[in-house]
């Protein structure tokens, strides 16, 4: 899901991990960039090559794509670049398409980066089909039963199926926050619980799409002291298994996942950070791997740090 000011309702966006997308471990691949500057994330040349449907790299694409391209297959086009196909419909041209696929690129950079270095655990494509018309994406999200009709754009595996917003700026949002998920996907084995995922995506998203866009953001600009108004306890954020009902603890939700992730970059070793994300995926339970990364005897000790970060 993005951020939770964009939410239209309790389930605006939605991170899908059905049956089906749990998708085979395959040889690692190194990101393109691991010991790159940080400059040269956002002055790396993006390749673009359309190819016909039968030339696509198909191996991480998943039903729900598969349907696509065998229920309206005249109608898409298509096109790779280094880490993503790109499927666009041909009435719609590819300025959208593309602007996706240079930012997509830059953040399989920089997430890979942000991890340490972290390998690609898929050796072929995602695959990202774009829908500029309204009317078509509608049609599609009736296809799709648990995917909120007020979604924007939701994740699949290793494919992404993105609307475009109304605004620039509302699509970078909502491509940042959606692109965070699908590289950890990517970068990171397991499946983070709700609180770890929507966290990681809000920080990143906003810190990548921040350098994306060629400005540096200080943490404390963002984290503010008395920023995070009304938070979850970290006990009840740890429990959460599914997004709540009501719109208002959505938004508690985010917000508190955002600052805790926050919290561990701004006052712990950053270094540190993608094991304890790596461990948690894995399985390990929060309170243990705060232990085991960043020595905190307990909870309660964990509890009383983060209120003063915040407050």
């Amino acid at each position: 899901m993005t951020r939770a000011g964009h939410l239209a309702a309790a389930a605006a966006l939605l991170l899908v991990f059905p049956a089906s997308a749990v998708l085979p471990t395959a040889p690692a691949r190194a990101a393109a960039t691991n010991a790159a500057p940080r400059a040269a994330l956002t002055n790396a040349p993006v390749s673009w090559t359309e190819v016909k449907a039968e030339e696509l790299d198909q191996r991480g694409l998943l039903p729900t794509g598969k349907r696509l391209l065998e229920e309206e297959g005249d109608k898409w086009k298509h096109a790779q670049t280094a880490h993503f196909a790109m499927h666009f419909a041909a009435s719609e041209g590819t300025n959208f398409a593309w602007k996706v696929a240079v930012q997509s690129e830059f953040f399989y950079r920089y997430i890979s980066q942000e991890l340490g270095g972290a390998q690609d655990r898929y050796p072929y494509h995602s695959h990202i089909f774009t829908f500029r018309n309204e009317t078509r994406w509608k049609k599609f999200l009736k296809t799709q039963p648990d995917v909120s009709k007020w979604s924007y754009s939701f994740a699949q595996g290793l494919c992404m199926f993105l609307q475009q917003a109304e605004t620039t700026k509302k699509q970078s949002d909502v491509l940042a926050h959606e692109m965070t998920h699908l590289m950890v996907n990517h970068f990171i084995e397991g499946r983070p619980p709700l609180w770890l995922n929507e966290g990681v995506a809000e920080y990143y998203g906003e810190f990548g799409l921040s350098e994306f866009r060629g400005l540096k953001r200080h943490p404390g600009s963002v984290f503010k002291s008395g920023g995070l108004r009304e938070a979850m306890t970290l006990e009840r954020l740890f429990a959460i298994a599914k997004y709540p009902g009501d719109e208002k603890e959505v938004h508690k939700l985010y917000a508190t996942s955002k600052y805790f992730v926050g919290f561990l970059m701004v006052k712990k070793p950053r270094e540190k950070f993608p094991g304890f994300l790596a461990d948690v995926a894995g399985g390990m339970a929060e309170v243990a791997a705060l232990q085991k990364h960043y020595d905190f005897p307990d909870l309660a000790t964990v509890q009383k740090e983060f209120t003063r970060f915040y407050r």
